[in-house]
């Protein structure tokens, strides 16, 4: 038997960034990749804001800050250290705010998914993603559910200069969470 859950839908990231952030743990990150469909929880995120966010790729003029303004859902991919790492534009179109997306629990099959490279190559994504829409993307989508978890907020990870605000958010005591 084969149980689909909703899809999140352009309302869900048409909310600010802390929100999308808090509200994308605990649901579920799919991909179609050949005949297999992979599931695993997303449990931590990170949430960057517009060009004032010391952190945000909306500093820079160029592809990645003019991805953040796209429509929300937009799929963002970018490389660092020689590592994909995905995010999803959110709020509204002309605002630049995204999630990054920094540890997945697989559900249905067994990979290394602690931190935001290592889940893309476990789930084969790439820049091919990139300015895609996840509402009308059939190799990857996001799926709602009800778990329930408490959520951890930290300061970010990785940045030499970060918000005062703390925007790291992930499921308190899962074993997949990067960095406690």
């Amino acid at each position: 038997m084969i149980i689909t859950a909703k899809r999140l839908d352009k309302e869900f990231f048409s909310r600010d960034v802390v929100t999308a952030a808090k509200d994308l743990l605990g649901k579920v990150l799919v991909r179609k990749l050949n005949d297999k469909i992979l599931r695993a929880t997303i449990v931590e995120t990170e949430a960057y804001l517009d060009e004032n966010d010391p952190g945000s790729r909306a500093r820079q003029n160029g592809d990645l800050r003019e991805t953040m303004l796209m429509r929300p859902g937009t799929i963002l991919v970018y490389g660092v250290h020689n590592n994909w790492l995905i995010n999803f534009v959110t709020n509204k179109q002309g605002k630049a705010e995204a999630v990054l997306l920094r540890a997945l629990d697989p559900i249905n099959f067994e990979s290394n998914c602690s931190g935001p490279g290592l889940l893309t190559k476990a789930f084969d994504i790439n820049k091919n993603f990139h300015k895609k829409s996840i509402f009308e993307n059939e190799d990857l989508w996001v799926e709602d559910s009800k778990n329930k978890h408490e959520i951890v907020k930290s300061f970010r990870i990785g940045l030499r200069k970060d918000m005062t605000k703390k925007l790291r958010f992930y499921i308190k005591d899962n074993k997949f969470v990067s960095k406690k």
